[in-house]
């Protein structure tokens, strides 16, 4: 079974950051996703003067975006939640430039961007 949770305590953080090769940030909030209560992925993220960046998202399997957009819209969802309205996703690459487009960031200034307002309801529009 699939699962996708906010991490709470800092060993899980850790864990989860060594298992899937992000650097561990103590300061970041942190989701991590579970197949058979085997990590197989996690992000971490942070929010500064009201906005949201998504610092890294890793896997076990880079090639598998689904879960990379299931673990990237749980943060997002997250952010959303907290009234945050403007993201980035501080990554570029191969790997995180097509998992951006699929979890639903735009380029804006050359970065990944997205505004959340209706992201998560029935009245946002692409």
């Amino acid at each position: 079974m699939l699962k996708v949770i906010p991490l709470t305590k800092p060993e899980e953080q850790m864990a989860v950051c060594y298992r899937c090769g992000l650097e561990y940030d103590r300061k970041q909030f942190a989701y991590a996703a579970y197949e058979n209560d085997e990590i197989v992925g996690g992000a971490q993220f942070y929010i500064k003067d009201g906005v949201g960046y998504m610092s890294d998202l890793r896997l076990t399997d880079m090639n598998n975006y689904a879960l990379a957009m299931l673990l990237g819209r749980s943060v997002l969802n997250f952010l959303d939640l907290h009234e945050v309205k403007e993201v980035y996703f501080e990554k570029n690459g191969e790997f995180y430039d097509k998992a951006a487009k699929i979890i639903g960031f735009k380029q804006k200034d050359g970065r990944h961007y997205a505004y959340l307002e209706g992201m998560f309801t029935s009245d946002h529009h692409h």
